[in-house]
């Protein structure tokens, strides 16, 4: 009997049924797993977080003594001579205190730069790990649909047959006993869908705003260098200074000429 046989052939598709609603389940269960584990890698662990609070004390340490020391200079050299040591002493002071500065503060800024590099990395593994299945779904999907199609017509086929032969009765409980498990596998696949999709999104907008917090980083980073090239000038400008004004004073270089107009 075609019909029947039909029907039992269906039957036989109850394990396979079973198992791709398995396959779809464990897919979204490991998709949630891969996504929490790329997360916390995204995140700096202890260690990296301990590090980069270390290194932002000494940044704001060595700034302090900075401002201390730059802001008291003037003062500080205002009535020493000319050729008075102590001048110098207190400028190549304050330099040196400003390379420290902005040594203290490069060395974070690598390290912020460095945990920021790996975030990203570890948004990108999420990214790729979820973006395949946002293919493979929607074929599912279509299978899915097939099969639902294939089982209502065996079903409806059925339907008038087991109204004239007991023995359908059988054939037609097993047909509506898959029916349901196809409708709790398409409904499995929407789920995954939908996580796969919402997953993807929130990725995305993550690997997004790492990569732009990356790029302020190295600006910052070169920022600083160009900063640091400034304040080494200023500094050896200073102390060029104070040395010319002890050998004017000494009468080793004669005192730079004043405007006629100005002249007594």
């Amino acid at each position: 009997m075609p019909g029947l046989s039909k029907a039992q052939d269906s039957v036989k598709l109850n394990p396979l049924i079973a198992i791709r609603m398995f396959v779809i389940r464990t897919a979204s269960l490991c998709l949630l797993m891969a996504a929490s584990a790329a997360a916390q890698d995204a995140a700096p662990n202890a260690a990296g977080r301990a590090a980069l609070a270390a290194l932002e004390q000494t940044a704001r340490q060595k700034t302090a003594e900075w401002d201390r020391l730059a802001q008291g200079l003037d003062a500080s050299i205002r009535g020493m001579l000319p050729c008075d040591p102590k001048a110098a002493a207190a400028i190549t002071e304050v330099s040196k205190a400003s390379e420290a500065r902005l040594a203290a503060l490069s060395a974070y800024l690598q390290e912020a730069g460095r945990q920021k590099t790996l975030q990203t990395a570890a948004a990108r593994r999420m990214l790729a790990s979820v973006e395949p299945l946002g293919a493979e779904l929607p074929m599912e999907k279509l299978d899915v649909q097939q099969e639902q199609l294939g089982v209502r017509g065996q079903t409806a086929a059925l339907s008038d047959s087991a109204q004239r032969r007991s023995a359908f009765n059988g054939a037609q409980d097993a047909l509506r006993h898959i029916a349901s498990l196809e409708q709790q596998r398409s409904d499995a696949v929407d789920s995954a869908i939908s996580h796969t999709d919402a997953t993807a999104a929130a990725v995305r907008g993550l690997l997004a705003e790492l990569e732009k917090q990356e790029a302020a980083l190295k600006e910052t980073q070169a920022a600083f260098v160009a900063e640091g090239a400034r304040w080494s000038a200023y500094y050896s400008a200073r102390l060029a200074r104070a040395q010319t004004e002890c050998n004017i004073t000494k009468g080793v270089i004669p005192a730079p000429a004043q405007p006629r107009g100005k002249q007594k």
